[in-house]
């Protein structure tokens, strides 16, 4: 089974503007999902973006950019199956045959590892899921959240208020939390059902702090201090600096 990984990489990011360019470490964030998914069992990994910049950032990265991504599909309401099925589509047309699996690649999990990629996709080859996501253990547990209503007061999220063993942290069930760093998928099912969410699920489950996510400027901050206390660098796969110098 082909699989076909695609770094969604928009220019037009709002809480936190050209984040995927934003340096991390040194290095432009968009090139540390560049390195794991090359690194990874992916039979070939692309890069969708609408932008010029990043496009070109991207290839100086090591990164395929075969195509440029619609502006209708940049927006900010774009559905993530619609933008996975225009890379795969226009791969496919491009290549004369198609994929059995896409994964959706997240750039600003920037930490993720080359085999937890490996593993979303291997989980579609070896079981009946249709859809693996890498995950990390939440730990706020659901029974016990609260949501705020325009008017000032608070109901709990689940609907009703924990009782009995749901009072015990240790006696619930493990809540997972998607990292959003990939998401692999049956391309059929994909195309059939139009959402990634296509049961049944399995998980990958990431180390905590790789599974940092970069939504907001502190997201940045503290990613950079994880990065260098824990040498998490960008994986070249191959590359030298002078290589990516020459772009």
């Amino acid at each position: 089974m082909r699989a076909l990984g695609v770094i969604l990489a928009r220019g037009s990011s709002k809480r936190l503007p050209r984040k995927n360019l934003l340096p991390l470490n040194g290095r432009p964030l968009i090139a540390y999902m560049i390195g794991a998914a090359g690194a990874s069992s992916l039979d070939r990994v692309v890069v969708s973006t609408e932008d010029d910049e990043i496009a070109n950032i991207a290839r100086r990265e090591g990164g395929d950019v075969p195509f440029r991504r619609p502006a209708v599909l940049a927006e900010d309401y774009a559905e993530d199956c619609d933008i996975l099925l225009h890379a795969h589509d226009t791969v496919a047309e491009q290549e004369g045959r198609g994929y059995d699996i896409v994964v959706h690649l997240q750039p600003t999990t920037p930490f993720v590892l080359p085999e937890t990629i490996s593993a979303c996709a291997g989980m579609l080859r070896t079981t009946d899921a249709n859809l693996c996501f890498a995950g990390r253990k939440a730990s706020e547990p659901p029974q016990w959240m609260f949501v705020s209503e325009p008017d000032g007061t608070a109901r709990f999220l689940l609907g009703d208020r924990p009782v009995g063993e749901e009072i015990h942290t240790q006696k619930l069930k493990l809540p997972v939390f998607p990292t959003g760093a990939a998401y692999a998928v049956r391309t059929e099912r994909l195309r059939r059902e139009k959402t990634l969410y296509v049961p049944p699920f399995r998980v990958v489950f990431m180390d905590p702090l790789r599974s940092l996510d970069i939504d907001e400027e502190i997201d940045l901050m503290l990613a950079d201090l994880v990065a260098r206390r824990n040498g998490f660098t960008v994986i070249e796969h191959g590359r030298t600096s002078a290589q990516r110098s020459q772009g």
